[in-house]
């Protein structure tokens, strides 16, 4: 089966990130280590990952993709120069992270309305969490507040002009 170069370097960009967070990292950093180094895993490849997942582990986003970034360029040129990195990179992402297919894949079902500004959010796994802002307009609450004079003002709910005081 032929894969294409640049979507197996994102792919195994990502999967190298993610992994740089979790218990298993000693055993994903020698397989990316041995892709790099032709089957051996050469001390300065694994002295580079060491130092990319320090930098991932301080929780930068900006700091993360770029780490990301430099191991997908890197992945790809790998990948491009050597066509036995290719199956070398697919035997090892299928072992670190199969596909989702083989491991039960996800199923969302919904009925029913998502009405008065109900959110409906269907994913197999979320990372980060979700939140929900929504803009309510400039609003100063005066409730219990003694004004030395008169207040003007004009006041506005949901966007629509209601009366001037």
């Amino acid at each position: 089966m032929e894969f294409d170069p640049a979507m197996l370097a994102d792919e195994g960009s990502k999967v190298l990130v993610q992994e740089m967070t979790r218990t298993g990292w000693e055993l994903v950093k020698g397989g990316f280590a041995r892709v790099f180094g032709r089957g051996e895993a050469d001390e300065a490849t694994l002295a580079e990952l060491e130092t990319s997942r320090e930098e991932v582990l301080e929780e930068d986003e900006e700091l993360t993709e770029s780490v990301r970034g430099m191991w997908k360029v890197r992945l790809r040129q790998r990948l491009k120069n050597d066509p036995e990195a290719v199956a070398e990179l697919r035997a090892l992402l299928d072992e670190i992270a199969p596909e989702p297919e083989s491991r039960g894949g996800v199923t969302n079902i919904h009925h029913g309305d998502v009405r008065d500004q109900g959110i409906l959010i269907q994913a197999g796994s979320i990372e980060g969490g979700v939140h929900r802002h929504t803009y309510q307009g400039d609003h100063v609450d005066m409730r219990g507040a003694k004004a030395g004079g008169d207040v003007i003002g004009t006041q506005y709910n949901d966007g629509n002009r209601r009366r001037k005081s």
